[in-house]
């Protein structure tokens, strides 16, 4: 598998597939291939994948095992012109990294470990998809994945299987509702909860409520920023008063493309011209004192958090330092966060 490459796109057009990949993040052409190739590519895939190659009608999901350490996850979806197939490329248990590993502002990580040295409350990873929250998530697990501490997950799907964590596929394919899951999950006596996703009102309450009772808990959810958590937990119907009470630590990132280390960013063979080999993340953390827990029981907005937010690192911050240390520059962050943030 080429270095730097996520996702490859496999498009049906009127005479040909085009063919393109997600290299750190930036979609390029890859070329094309004749039509027919297309479709036999596809249903090669889908075979691989055990999906049924006679219904190209539906959207399909799959998985499949291409070497020892490489998973592959393929995604069909029904277009005017054809199926469309799409391959992400997932590194494997045996190449998750630690959290010192993803390129993270050493002040983040901090914030993130003494999250970790709680054995209760809620920790929230939040930001788009493709920004590496999965992993970094991983990442906070190692650090406590021992033989003395349960923890149970609930994925939709399972993105890496990890040795000694009870992993559970939820959904459609899994059977079973977030909810639900997360309900059985609390009767297996578990030390942490794992929630792939805080998706709905039921699952944001039993989360907090976790949290409240006992257990440390994971999860993701989508916001733009590490103060907007509380917010958006209250907006899914979740009393302040809960959610300051459960809330640990929120953390929010996004990949940056790295500088190329052979050419400094000005392009050459190695980067493919581009500047940027790799990603690292950048990322705001909050570790929520008592003072800035006592703050969202009063008024969750994401201003009122920020302002009252103690023991905190932001975007700015991360940001400026990472272009003052040369491993990007300001077009790269402007182009992964937006014209919003000021930096």
């Amino acid at each position: 598998m080429d270095r730097g490459v996520s996702d490859i796109h496999a498009e049906p057009l009127d005479e040909k597939f085009r063919i393109r990949c997600r290299r750190d993040g930036v979609l390029e052409s890859a070329g094309a291939i004749r039509k027919e190739k297309g479709k036999a590519f596809i249903n090669r895939l889908k075979v691989m994948a055990a999906l049924d190659i006679a219904d190209a009608r539906r959207p399909q999901d799959g998985r499949i095992v291409y070497k020892e350490g490489i998973d592959i996850r393929l995604s069909t979806m029904p277009t005017v012109r054809g199926e469309k197939a799409v391959i992400r490329i997932l590194g494997g248990s045996r190449n998750l990294p630690d959290l010192d590993s993803l390129g993270m502002d050493k002040r983040a990580v901090s914030l993130i470990r003494k999250s970790l040295r709680d054995t209760k409350g809620l920790i929230i990873i939040c930001g788009p998809t493709g920004s590496g929250k999965t992993t970094t998530l991983y990442a906070a697990l190692r650090e406590i994945d021992k033989e003395s501490v349960s923890i149970a997950t609930l994925e939709d799907p399972v993105e890496y299987k990890i040795d000694g964590l009870s992993q559970s596929q939820i959904g459609k394919k899994g059977g079973i509702a977030f909810h639900e899951g997360l309900r059985a999950l609390l009767r297996q006596d578990p030390d942490i909860l794992v929630i792939g996703e805080i998706r709905d009102d039921e699952t944001a309450t039993i989360a907090v409520r976790a949290a409240l009772t006992g257990h440390l808990v994971f999860s993701t959810i989508h916001a733009n920023e590490a103060a907007a958590v509380p917010e958006r937990l209250v907006d899914m119907g979740v009393p302040a008063y809960l959610v300051g009470d459960a809330l640990l630590c929120t953390a929010a990132q996004r990949l940056v493309r790295r500088h190329c280390a052979v050419c400094g960013g000005t392009g050459c063979l190695a980067c493919n011209f581009s500047g940027y080999d790799g990603r690292d993340c950048l990322a705001e953390v909050i570790y929520f004192t008592s003072r800035t827990k006592e703050i969202v029981r009063r008024d969750a907005s994401v201003g009122a958090v920020r302002k009252g937010a103690q023991e905190a690192i932001f975007f700015k911050e991360t940001a400026m330092a990472m272009v003052r240390d040369g491993l990007t520059d300001e077009r790269e962050i402007m182009r992964v966060c937006g014209e919003d943030h000021e930096y």
